[in-house]
């Protein structure tokens, strides 16, 4: 079975109502935002871990900073993953605004939240932005693909 302009099925021929496409496209929809909690809870879980590890060694204060810092970035991943799929299925077009659009307003966010941080809350900058990057590994854990 050939569509008109498209190439040539390679493959034997299918039977009647044979599905052609792996996944469909309400299912990698839904994927992607299981993706995108996924992300969201892996960088809670280790600022949370890296404001328990300051807490202990350097006091509440340490802590609250490490804890803030990595929820700065979990918070800028599930905007972004809420902007990028908010369209759903969608033309490339829409899809590629609305990634820009999620690239643009987590960044937005990422510069306003440490401005709030470091210059109205004067909370610790080393602290803060070791748990920043504790953060940012579990977003690189989260994309790791499972089977």
């Amino acid at each position: 079975m050939q569509i008109e302009g498209s190439a040539p099925f390679a493959g034997p021929t299918p039977s009647v109502g044979a599905d052609l496409v792996p996944y469909e496209m309400n299912d990698v929809l839904a994927r992607g935002k299981r993706l995108v909690v996924r992300v969201v809870l892996l960088q809670a879980g280790c600022a949370a871990l890296a404001a328990s590890v300051f807490l202990a060694w350097k006091g509440a204060s340490a802590g609250l900073a490490a804890l803030v810092g990595g929820l700065i970035v979990a918070l800028g991943s599930a905007l972004f993953g809420w902007r990028t799929f908010r369209p759903g299925v969608a033309g490339a077009a829409t899809l590629n605004t609305a990634m820009y659009g999620g690239v643009a307003l987590k960044w937005m966010w990422f510069v306003l939240a440490l401005y709030v941080a470091l210059a109205r809350l004067k909370l610790e900058a080393a602290p803060l932005l070791i748990g920043l990057v504790a953060a940012q590994l579990g977003y690189w854990v989260g994309l790791i693909r499972r089977k």
